[in-house]
This record gives structure tokens, C-alpha cells and sequence, in this order.
């Protein structure tokens, strides 16, 4: 595993992958396919992102008496056009709010996380890619022969999201430290849901046959887009996503 480095294989990024999924599922208001994630979305991740990292940067003791949502209101966009009223703006404030105070609450809350949206690559010589991944936040963990407990959140679920997510994951997990993650835990905000799976549960040569079936999609969309003119230089329309996992 490695944070930095020159990359052998074209590379699979899971912003990427968000990115095309979310904004292909998206419609816009007059019925026709928009062209990304809206506005307002990329603005309360990112407020989630920088709230998040805010908090678990504490020490756990500090933790305990800073109110998470006294860090969300520093983070959370000012209201304006993004949002398609007012009333939708306190909504999704309220229910974000009330949810991120739900989670921390129980939260692994005298631990430091080992990962905090931090960016981690690693190659898969089996599907020639190099997989980059951004751990929002992932715990040591406490069983025998597994990895690490992952944590991803989403504002709000997409099934395409979390399946290449999850199975993402589960390849960085054995090509990194060569077992699987204790558990993969997808976490949406505005529903509160919560998606806890076992690493140990997720078949191997099935997360690579699918991560390598998402690559074949994600080149084929990107070019679609004019994403691959440069191959080593990033899109601008991946800024907000990075800003909102808290990497720029």
C-alpha cells in the first residue's frame, strides 16, 4: 500500500466511480438527465467531510465534549441558490444534523482512527489497474486475521454507490494487507440507514470480476465524457468531490 507514488497501471479511483454513478442516476427539475451530482449535494458533503475530519482529528477526550453539530454549523454551505428553496435547506440541515449526532455518539469514541480521509493506492497486477481509494475513516480492528473496520458517508444512499464500494474495498483489503476488513460500514445521512457488511462474507474472485467489469465501465463513460485526454491530470469536475472527502 502506498499514499504517493508513479502509477504502473491506469487507475481506478472510487470518486471517480461515485461520480459517474450519482450523476447518472440524477434528474433535474425539468425531467431531463442532469449533467452531475447537484449543487447543493456536492455542498453538504462537503460540509459532512470537513465535519467529520474536524471531529475525529480530536483527541477522544476533547471528542467528548465538542458538540458535532457546533463543527457542522462552521462547515455547513450559507443559503443560497443551490438549494431549490428554504424550506429544503433546513430539511436537509436538520436531518444531517440530527443524524451525525446519532452516529458519533457511539462511534468508536475512545479510539483515534488509523485512516482519516485519507487517499491510499495499490496496485492489482491480476486486472493490470491500480486501485485509489479515500477512507473516510477506518479503525484498527479487534479479530484475528482481519484488516481494518471502514466507515464511508454518503448524504444520501445510491445502491450502485455502495456496491462498488463495497467490493472496491474488499480488493484494496486483500491486495493491501492480504485478508479482508473486519467489516464495511455505508452510512446515509438523510435516510439513516445504515449498511454494515462482513469482509470476511464478500467473495474474493467476485469483487474482482467486478472490479475489473467497473473499470471497462468507468474508461468507457470517461471517455464519453473527455475525461481521458490526460491521463495523469485530474478533471476539474472532480474538485468539489475531492473538497468534500476533506483532500483539497
Amino acid at each position: 500500500m502506498q499514499d504517493a507514488g508513479t502509477v504502473r497501471y491506469g487507475r481506478l479511483n472510487d470518486f471517480r466511480m461515485e461520480h459517474i454513478m450519482l450523476g447518472g442516476a440524477e434528474m433535474n427539475g425539468s425531467g431531463a438527465p442532469a449533467t452531475g451530482v447537484p449543487r447543493w449535494r456536492q455542498q453538504v458533503q462537503y460540509a459532512v467531510g470537513h465535519t467529520l475530519n474536524d471531529f475525529y482529528t480530536l483527541q477522544p477526550e476533547v471528542r467528548r465534549e465538542t458538540p458535532v453539530q457546533f463543527l457542522l454549523e462552521r462547515r455547513w454551505p450559507p443559503k443560497g441558490h443551490a438549494f431549490p428553496s428554504l424550506m429544503h435547506y433546513w430539511d436537509i440541515k436538520q436531518a444531517v444534523a440530527d443524524e451525525l449526532m446519532r452516529i458519533v455518539a457511539g462511534n468508536h469514541t475512545g479510539e483515534i482512527p488509523v485512516m482519516l480521509y485519507e487517499q491510499w493506492h495499490v496496485p492489482v497486477p491480476e486486472l493490470e489497474i491500480e486501485l485509489a481509494m479515500i477512507f473516510q475513516l477506518a479503525w484498527s480492528s479487534g479479530q484475528e486475521g482481519r484488516c481494518l473496520n471502514i466507515q464511508k458517508f454518503m448524504v444520501s444512499g445510491n445502491e450502485d454507490v455502495i456496491t462498488g464500494f463495497l467490493h472496491m474495498a474488499s480488493v484494496f483489503c486483500h491486495q493491501a494487507y492480504g485478508k479482508p476488513a473486519e467489516t464495511i460500514g455505508i452510512y446515509s445521512l438523510l435516510d439513516g440507514r445504515r449498511h454494515i457488511f462482513d469482509g470476511a462474507g464478500i467473495p474474493l474472485q467476485e469483487s474482482l470480476d467486478y472490479v475489473r467489469l467497473l473499470s471497462v465501465f468507468l474508461e468507457r463513460e470517461e471517455h464519453a465524457e473527455g475525461c481521458m485526454k490526460n491521463g495523469s491530470r485530474r478533471n476539474d469536475r472532480d474538485e468539489p468531490i475531492l473538497r468534500g472527502y476533506g483532500l483539497m
